[in-house]
């Protein structure tokens, strides 16, 4: 088998080129020193993120309690009173200030985030309350007699004084530096109380029709917030290292464009075309030596982290399916090179054009900051995002799910198959380019 000659070659020549392994496998190593050290590993206690709220709502009666209330006010100290999971330390710091003050703050850096409340919040939460009674009350086949009673008079209620509110959607801005990992932590846990808060609502109006006992009528909002598995001492490394390792694999793409253009400039490639080689033979036989190289940049980052503070969550499964999906992730590159050396002319043009695509890419598919959301549809359930068309996106969620949350298959099986499906389409397109610009026969 012709494949396993070509991976045998690459793997000695791999192995004897000491220089360009020190940058393949220990300069991602350095990175996750450098970042580290910067941002929150060596195992540093819990730390409280600074925000700035701002509150413009105005306030609005529940109809069903006839009281009159803040939402905002009550969302705040929500914020507040949110503490890490099994600490006394608080999530988050907060400064009750204008916009203004609040812009200024997130210039000097002063404030993770800014969060906006706007004016009309309070009456979204009414219309989140008067839609919940009406799908809750209308579902029911039986109930209580004194819970019927309950609801039939507090749909009536709304129906009478809450059909204008129906429509209302109030957004909640968090605003704050996309360049700064402060914001890109403090804007995920952020939007995952804010969920809570909306779930809240909904939760204790249901309790209140279905007479559960136990439910509070004047209480709207639980305070108490069930961390994530891996949140009890999260810091900005944990959200930080798995990027660090998908960084590493997309540099591959790299170093196998200018593989292969080498190949192709020491006439090497002429050689192998002589032997009536295939171009599946030289395509698969190189991925072997890159796959094995992305395998074990998992596992050496992987050890680097560990050893500076990243906090690991799971077992040595997560370890293994960590692997698996590098290894995938890995494949993904070896095609991203195979298309930068269909057009290079020379090794040199190979790396400095893997290197211009793949470090923005990096950042474009979040292994430094959390991204915006830019939702653009719907697929089998999960919200697709524009950056979720690259397969490094599906390797970076996996990894994270694995290695920071201790997941399991069931929690990262949608990004896995996501990103086979991606890496195939891509590896198809890399062999395409490859053999239509490098490996056609002259004539």
């Amino acid at each position: 088998m012709k494949f396993l000659s070509i991976a045998s070659k690459d793997i000695k020549e791999l192995l004897r080129d000491r220089r360009g392994l020190f940058f393949i496998l220990l300069f991602p190593m350095f990175f996750m020193l450098v970042f580290g050290f910067a941002f929150g590993g060596m195992g540093q206690s819990n730390t409280p993120h600074s925000i700035a709220v701002v509150n413009y709502d105005e306030g609005a009666t529940v109809t069903y309690t006839n009281q009159t209330m803040n939402f905002g006010n009550n969302l705040t100290s929500v914020l507040e009173d949110v503490k890490y999971q099994n600490s006394d330390v608080h999530m988050f710091n907060i400064t009750k200030t204008t916009e203004q003050n609040a812009d200024k703050l997130l210039k000097q850096r002063d404030v993770d985030a800014e969060v906006i409340i706007p004016k009309d919040f309070s009456k979204a939460s009414v219309a989140l309350i008067t839609n919940t009674i009406q799908s809750s009350t209308s579902s029911q086949s039986t109930v209580q007699t004194s819970s019927q009673s309950s609801a039939q008079s507090t749909v009536q209620s709304t129906q009478s004084a809450g059909t204008s509110t129906d429509n209302i959607t109030a957004k909640v801005i968090i605003r704050g530096d996309t360049g700064y990992m402060g914001f890109g932590t403090a804007q995920g846990i952020l939007t995952g109380v804010f969920q809570g808060y909306e779930d809240d609502i909904v939760t204790e109006v249901q309790n209140r029709i279905q007479g559960t006992p136990g439910a509070k009528p004047h209480q709207f909002i639980q305070t108490e917030v069930e961390g994530m598995p891996g949140t009890e001492a999260f810091t900005s490394f944990d959200f930080l290292a798995p990027g660090m390792i998908v960084f590493a694999i997309l540099l591959l793409a790299t170093s196998v464009a200018a593989s292969l253009t080498r190949e192709v400039n020491t006439g090497t490639l002429e050689r192998l075309k002589m032997s009536k080689m295939k171009s599946f033979d030289l395509l698969f036989g190189s991925s072997i030596p890159w796959t094995l190289v992305a395998a074990a940049q998992v596992v050496i980052l992987f050890a680097v982290a560990i050893a500076i503070g990243f906090h690991w969550q799971g077992s040595i499964n997560s370890i293994v399916l960590a692997v698996v999906v590098g290894i995938i992730g890995g494949i993904s590159s070896i095609a991203l090179g195979m298309i930068i050396a269909s057009f290079a002319k020379n090794e040199r043009q190979a790396s400095n054009l893997g290197t211009l695509i793949t470090v923005p890419m990096s950042f474009l598919v979040g292994a430094f900051f959390q991204l915006p959301q830019v939702t653009i549809g719907n697929f089998m359930g999960q919200n697709f995002q524009i950056y979720d068309v690259l397969p490094w996106t599906h390797t970076l969620n996996a990894l994270r799910s694995v290695l920071t949350y201790g997941s399991g298959w069931e929690a990262i099986s949608y990004q896995v198959g996501m990103s086979v499906v991606l890496t195939a389409i891509l590896f198809v397109i890399g062999v395409f380019l490859f053999s239509r610009t490098r490996l056609r026969a002259e004539k």
